[in-house]
């Protein structure tokens, strides 16, 4: 996780341009534990990213923000100029922001593509 005052390549000059999603300053505490403090990213229109970090780094958390599973406590998430922060899960999946889940669970009945789908 980055904060504000964190040098990233991901915040180049030029990267807001061409960015389509980005978080600007994302807070979110459970119980007075902080998983969010102040978490400013942008995400390229293309490319694969990751984001990695130890157990407890607020991974899952930044994720479940970005998608509307959680509402942050600041900051907002945007899609260009479309701000999602407070849409819920099926509005920002039609605008075109997803996510998968790690709990896999295969239909043996399906075949491969259509367990993938």
């Amino acid at each position: 996780m980055r904060s504000d005052s964190d040098e990233s390549q991901l915040n180049s000059p030029g990267a807001a341009a061409e960015s389509c999603l980005r978080c600007e300053r994302l807070r979110k505490s459970f119980d007075g534990t902080t998983a969010l403090g102040g978490v400013t990213l942008s995400f390229p229109n293309c490319g694969v990213l990751a984001v990695i970090g130890p157990n407890g780094a607020g991974k899952t958390t930044l994720l479940n923000v970005m998608t509307g599973f959680l509402c942050p406590d600041e900051g907002g998430v945007f899609l260009g100029d479309t701000e999602l922060t407070h849409l819920p899960p099926y509005r920002i999946v039609q605008a075109g922001v997803s996510r998968t889940f790690q709990d896999l669970r295969l239909i043996a009945l399906l075949s491969v593509l259509d367990n993938v789908m």
